[in-house]
């Protein structure tokens, strides 16, 4: 792709490359490369564009075309930001506000395979100070200026988001193109989407800085020709309780022999210590052998694990470490992933006297009547009261 006002400053972008499965931008897309441009609108009111929440601060320079493209997509995402809240989020906030209220909240909320789904997240852990989240997607990058937003790019950008909308969660074949950079609308990584879900969910954002993970574990800033082994993104940003907070995305294959090229990133993944950790639509990668550094690493930091069944496998949360709890149903994996059924989770669903029910959707039985969630608290003492007893 070659998109508009290419003859002007490129495309501000953050992180470079994609990780596995198709390395390398698609063909004919515009890179996202150092150094970068910021664009020349303040981050939160790109951020507003990007939601379809506000385009006043490109009223002038925006053609005719371009605002009425503007306004259809606005209408749309309107839509769909109320579909998603009222079958999900919503309910998921009810659940929490139950199950976890008045709960202390760890370091961070951590959310592995999560690719730029940072509603979900915030949805059930809406009180953390610092959030993580990781995924093959690379971050990739905004439009500059007002001629970048054409048509094009505001189709693509709301198709970019539509599998989370209707299902709950983003689909990995569908990341792969969609935020590849081919085609005229030419969607850039995962920024915008994570910029129109914090925008939606009413936070104001303060800043977009480039970072990257250091060979000593450190999360640093991402300077030009600077060596890191992980790149990533930070986005702050701030509402009138929590003030200023930090969602870090970090693009990185969480496959263990990645992370064994990696040494910093894994020292800095242990260090993740006290995390509020979600797994779900997780491709079951954690049953296998060859994510079982990633896996260690959730079980042996984390204060809370929620997940579905595609997470860590249930029989990881031994007795004497974790108090877990089961919500929903459980019968088996959809077809793609029969080989990853799991017979004692099966049998716990099925004979255990304390499952609760679950009143949405979450994971790939998407539907509410399918769907299974598990809560496990580290022992001891993390019990919260709305739990004893039950």
């Amino acid at each position: 792709m070659k998109p508009a006002g290419a003859s002007r400053a490129a495309l501000w972008c953050l992180a470079l490359g994609a990780l596995v499965q198709g390395n390398g931008i698609a063909a004919g897309a515009q890179p996202c490369s150092f150094p970068f441009q910021a664009p020349d609108i303040p981050w939160d009111a790109a951020a507003q564009l990007i939601s379809g929440v506000s385009s006043t601060v490109y009223a002038d320079p925006f053609t005719a075309e371009q605002k009425d493209a503007w306004t259809l997509y606005s209408r749309g995402v309107n839509t769909d930001w109320r579909r998603l809240k009222s079958q999900y989020l919503d309910r998921i906030g009810a659940w929490r506000s139950r199950t976890l209220n008045n709960f202390s909240t760890g370091k961070a909320g951590f959310y592995p395979f999560s690719g730029p789904d940072v509603a979900n997240l915030l949805a059930f852990f809406p009180e953390e100070g610092q959030y993580i989240m990781i995924g093959l997607e690379r971050v990739g990058c905004v439009p500059v200026s007002a001629a970048d937003y054409t048509p094009a790019y505001f189709t693509d950008l709301r198709r970019s988001v539509r599998s989370i909308v209707a299902l709950g969660f983003f689909r990995t074949v569908e990341m792969q193109r969609d935020f590849s950079g081919d085609g005229e609308g030419a969607v850039q990584g995962v920024l915008p989407a994570l910029l129109l879900f914090l925008s939606r969910a009413g936070y104001s954002v303060v800043e977009v800085t480039p970072v990257g993970i250091s060979r000593q574990g450190a999360v640093v800033p991402n300077l030009e020709q600077a060596k890191r082994e992980t790149r990533g993104v930070a986005i702050q940003f701030k509402d009138a309780r929590h003030g200023v907070r930090t969602l870090t995305y970090f693009s990185l294959n969480l496959q263990n022999s990645a992370l064994e090229r990696k040494p910093g990133t894994l020292r800095y993944l242990q260090g993740l210590t006290s995390a509020d950790t979600l797994v779900k639509a997780a491709s079951y990668l954690m049953h296998y052998r060859n994510f079982s550094t990633v896996r260690s690493a959730i079980l042996s930091q984390s204060r809370i694990v929620v997940e579905d069944d595609s997470g860590i496998p249930f029989h990881f949360f031994d007795a004497a470490t974790w108090d877990v709890h089961l919500y929903g149903t459980y019968t088996k994996p959809i077809a793609l992933f029969k080989n990853s059924a799991q017979d004692d989770l099966r049998e716990a669903f099925s004979s255990r006297p304390d499952v609760q029910p679950l009143e949405f959707g979450i994971g790939y039985r998407f539907r509410a009547h399918e769907s299974n969630l598990i809560l496990a608290f580290r022992r001891p003492g993390l019990l919260p009261a709305a739990l004893r007893g039950k």
